[in-house]
């Protein structure tokens, strides 16, 4: 090879290598683990409660906190005093659950290390109550308590979030914006007392959006532009409605009636899912809260596909997305 042929090969190599040094030192590792994938809040054989896990470069966050959500972490191997870090989109009992059990455990191994919980609006006043839980066993003079290295209050932050805000943990950008699973609520509309939210995470070279519970909504559309992952809800409103008709003949119409119109308004079928995806862009979908018999998959993945052409997955029970 000639030598002006050698220059030009060695300058393209470490050109190379000096762009993949400078993406290694911008991306980072990033994975989504879906802990819990039921639709709840009635417990399913196959599918645990609501609740998610966002690890970022070593920094794990808990996304919603359904039932269970403490063994599940076990189940996977993470420390829960390795969870400094929670986020709850609402505070339907569903997808807190498990923040009783979660912050038992974790002041009872000793964690050194406070968690913070972030979350809607009565999101002090749920911790304060599962706080007057704990006093029993937490209380000066008690074994736990007294081996501890924080007092509850100094393991147990609180920081309730505004609709729009923004903020920082680590090297991850929150953003939170108010869904519609609250639209049409009794006495009308939104207050203050009962906002849902959706969060996107922003981490250099990747984002992902959240849905946690909505309906349809022009605002979790916008979170969502041109994100690389919408984790969304999925629900089926008439095998719901159906079912809890067989389940619980004693309803009368106007509960079940009422019960349809929170499906339909409140929650995303197949098609609207797969709306939401295509209008905001995103280059991949995954499916949770999954409100429908397995019977009901392969025909809502063709009402998604119909509309949406990126990849589509339905969630597992402690999978992992990246």
């Amino acid at each position: 090879m000639k030598p002006i042929m050698l220059v030009l090969v060695a300058t393209a190599l470490l050109t190379a290598a000096s762009a993949s040094g400078r993406q290694s030192k911008q991306a980072q590792p990033v994975s989504f683990v879906t802990l819990g994938t039921n639709s709840g809040p009635i417990p399913d054989p196959q599918r645990g409660e609501p609740s998610n896990l966002l690890i970022v470069d070593g920094q794990r966050i808990l996304v919603d906190a359904g039932d269970g959500v403490a063994d599940r972490l076990g189940k996977i191997g993470v420390d829960l005093g390795a969870v400094e870090t929670v986020l709850i989109s609402h505070l339907h009992f569903d997808h807190t659950g498990g923040l009783f059990a979660f912050l038992g455990q974790r002041y009872q191994i000793m964690s050194r290390k406070p968690v913070t919980i972030y979350g809607p609006p009565g999101t002090r006043r749920t911790v304060e109550g599962l706080l007057a839980g704990m006093a029993p066993i937490t209380e000066p003079g008690t074994n736990i308590r007294e081996r501890s290295p924080l007092t509850p209050t100094e393991a147990i932050k609180v920081v309730e979030l505004d609709d729009r805000q923004r903020i920082t943990l680590g090297k991850i950008v929150v953003t939170v914006a108010r869904n519609s699973h609250y639209d049409n609520a009794v006495g009308g509309g939104h207050n203050r007392d009962t906002a849902s939210y959706s969060y996107r995470f922003d981490m250099p070279g990747r984002s992902i959006v959240y849905t946690g519970d909505t309906g349809p909504s022009a605002r979790v559309e916008e979170l969502a532009k041109d994100a690389d992952l919408l984790v969304a809800e999925v629900m089926d409103p008439e095998e719901a409605v159906a079912s809890l008709r067989q389940r619980r003949p004693d309803l009368p119409e106007a509960a079940l009636a009422q019960v349809e119109r929170h499906h339909r308004q409140q929650h995303l079928s197949p098609r609207e899912v797969g709306l939401m995806a295509q209008r905001a862009g995103v280059r991949a979908l995954v499916l949770t809260h999954i409100g429908m018999s397995d019977a009901r998959l392969k025909p809502a993945l063709r009402e998604i596909r119909a509309v949406y052409r990126g990849p589509v997955t339905f969630a597992r029970d402690q999978q992992t997305f990246r």
